[in-house]
């Protein structure tokens, strides 16, 4: 199953799946192709084609992530994007370890592209992820 395009909403949604929502009421609307990891902390991430589904202790979904093939956009930062854009377009962000956020902006955060002759401005955002704030 794949995830074309829809709305980026930090800490509310991308596209159809919206946090907080139910366990069993997304997995029901998804097609069988999905692989599931049960983590030892009791969360759940379901990955499909090109997205990941992330379900809490509670079964709500807390963490929903895009990547290639996906089409939507956060004004205008998008899959293939790059930190020097989100610069451009809010005026800064935060290297926080493995994920990169938007400075002053909660609920939204980006993974790079490991790319030759890296560069965090440069590389590409390989991965967009809206989460539960």
């Amino acid at each position: 199953m794949i995830l074309i395009s829809g709305e980026i909403e930090p800490g509310v949604r991308i596209s159809n799946y919206l946090i907080g929502s139910k366990k069993e009421d997304v997995i029901a609307n998804l097609d069988e192709n999905y692989k599931v990891w049960e983590r030892e902390d009791g969360f759940c991430i379901y990955t499909l084609d090109n997205f990941k589904l992330w379900f809490g202790v509670n079964g709500e979904l807390e963490q929903i992530g895009v990547t290639k093939g996906f089409y939507g956009n956060y004004k205008s930062v998008c899959i293939g994007a790059t930190m020097q854009d989100v610069v451009l377009q809010f005026g800064g962000y935060e290297n926080d370890g493995d994920v990169y956020l938007i400075s002053g902006l909660e609920g939204i955060c980006f993974e790079l592209e490991d790319v030759d002759d890296w560069d965090e401005l440069t590389a590409p955002i390989e991965w967009i992820f809206v989460y539960k704030c």
